[in-house]
């Protein structure tokens, strides 16, 4: 029996496939991404040094930059350099020699890693889970830094949450609440840092009045700019353990609206230091 053809909405929401497998060299050839490490080429004394391992979920509006500005608003000397591609999941990274070497150039003080959404909330649909690639990459990072700490972002649901995929049914919310009751347990038997960033998003998507297409871009799937902004705050939140909302530094979000989520990024970390196993 042949298939209904795809309406606008449901060909909008099949580009979350398609941009997650564009090579990242297509990408930056454009000069979508825009990307560069940090021009410091090797980190100064007392720099806190960051490495970013993702995919566009960290690429889209730069969020490792944004953590670097909102740190060095807030008085911090920091080095970051980031490890990205496109469309790849965690379990890429784990099996990569190129993330290893980047992984153990230094002895970083924090490596951020950031996974799916749909691997985090349902493994069992999205192939192999994280947890395997996050352990490995622990053991990487901290087998020759022990002092090094390991920070999972947690990841922000989908706008739609499952409901794209034929025959499923979770919506944002449920997805959302699913990917925190799992990533809170792989943090704690992985013995991780949980950066909170998808129950910042929760905050204010289910609070805040708001239009589509607010902090998710309009694929339903990657982070406009409030949505980075935000993950950014959060991620900046986790590792110095300090509230986003007193660091004056908008980008390019209206000054107000900043401050808003600069709050929410800073109490979701902060009201529940333990539950992220986050430790000053």
């Amino acid at each position: 029996m042949p298939q209904k053809s795809p309406g606008p909405l449901d060909l909008l929401r099949r580009v979350r496939l398609l941009l997650l497998c564009v090579p990242l060299f297509l990408l930056s050839g454009c000069n979508i991404l825009g990307l560069d490490d940090d021009p410091v080429r090797e980190p100064g004394e007392g720099d806190t040094t960051v490495l970013f391992i993702g995919s566009s979920y960290l690429a889209f509006n730069n969020v490792p930059d944004r953590v670097r500005d909102l740190a060095s608003e807030a008085g911090h000397r920091v080095f970051v350099r980031y490890h990205l591609a496109l469309g790849q999941p965690l379990s890429y990274f784990a099996h990569s020699p190129l993330a290893a070497t980047a992984i153990r150039d230094l002895d970083w003080d924090f490596v951020v890693l950031q996974g799916g959404a749909q691997s985090a909330a349902y493994p069992q649909v999205g192939g192999e889970s994280d947890f395997l690639a996050l352990k490995e990459l622990h053991r990487i990072a901290t087998e020759d830094s022990p002092g090094t700490k390991v920070v999972y972002m947690m990841p922000w649901a989908y706008e739609d949450g499952m409901t794209w995929m034929e025959g499923r049914t979770e919506g944002y919310e449920e997805m959302q609440l699913d990917i925190r009751e799992r990533t809170v347990k792989w943090a704690h038997e992985l013995d991780l840092v949980l950066a909170p960033v998808g129950m910042a998003w929760y905050e204010v998507l289910t609070n805040w009045p708001h239009e589509e297409h607010y902090l998710h871009d309009t694929d339903w799937n990657h982070a406009s700019k409030e949505g980075s902004y935000l993950t950014a705050a959060t991620i900046f939140s986790t590792i110095w353990v300090q509230d986003a909302a007193a660091v004056d530094y908008s980008w390019e979000i209206e000054k107000e609206l900043a401050g808003a989520l600069r709050t929410v990024a800073g109490s979701t970390v902060l009201d529940s230091l333990s539950l992220w196993n986050v430790h000053h």
